[in-house]
């Protein structure tokens, strides 16, 4: 290819989480439906939450302030840092070292659970940001399917994969890795299966 055609095609210049944080700051966000992320130096823009999204972020938060607030910060649809991979999520539940974060947002080091609920976002979350999470070393990661009343938990990431994957439907109960007395009923997320 030469250089003249490489100069006329376009192409996507990735930006920092240094920059992201900036433009954020500055409110250059504020006009937005809804809320953006940084993914691997693009900023995405995500659909706003339905009720069948945002019910179960409810019942997550509940469940994780009664379980684990003594052991983990609780931060809900907040964002964490991965500077060396230039992104900047913000997951629908994370837990991470019990501190406060005015100086800055969660980074790998600091997060031991990370929770998307998904509806229309699934292929995304199971794509995109499956690839991010693991090969930013994040320890454990769950996706809420809403449609299918699943959730899917994966742990072990190296390279850019979880190596176990383990899904549960809504007749059973599962503990993340970090807590493992922490049991959270899968029908407990679904207001149309929940007892």
């Amino acid at each position: 290819m030469t250089t003249e055609l490489m100069a006329e095609m376009p192409h996507t210049i990735p930006i920092t989480v240094e920059q992201y944080k900036l433009l954020v700051e500055h409110g250059t966000f504020e006009q937005r439906r809804g809320q953006v992320e940084l993914i691997y130096g693009k900023i995405i823009e995500m659909n706003p939450q339905g009720p069948t999204h945002s019910d179960p972020i409810d019942e997550l938060q509940n469940w994780s302030h009664d379980q684990a607030g003594g052991s983990f910060r609780i931060r809900i649809e907040k964002p964490i840092e991965i500077p060396g991979l230039h992104s900047s999520p913000e997951p629908d539940i994370a837990w991470v070292t019990k501190r406060r974060y005015a100086d800055r947002h969660p980074q790998p080091e600091d997060i031991y659970l990370l929770v998307e609920v998904s509806g229309s976002s699934k292929s995304f979350d199971r794509g995109e940001k499956c690839r991010l999470y693991a090969e930013a070393g994040i320890a454990e990661y769950w996706i809420v399917d809403v449609v299918a009343k699943t959730i899917e938990a994966m742990t072990q990431p190296v390279g850019t994969e979880y190596q176990q994957v383990k899904l549960y439907g809504v007749d059973a109960s599962l503990s993340p890795t970090c807590l493992p007395t922490a049991f959270l009923s899968v029908a407990r997320l679904f207001s149309d299966v929940a007892s």
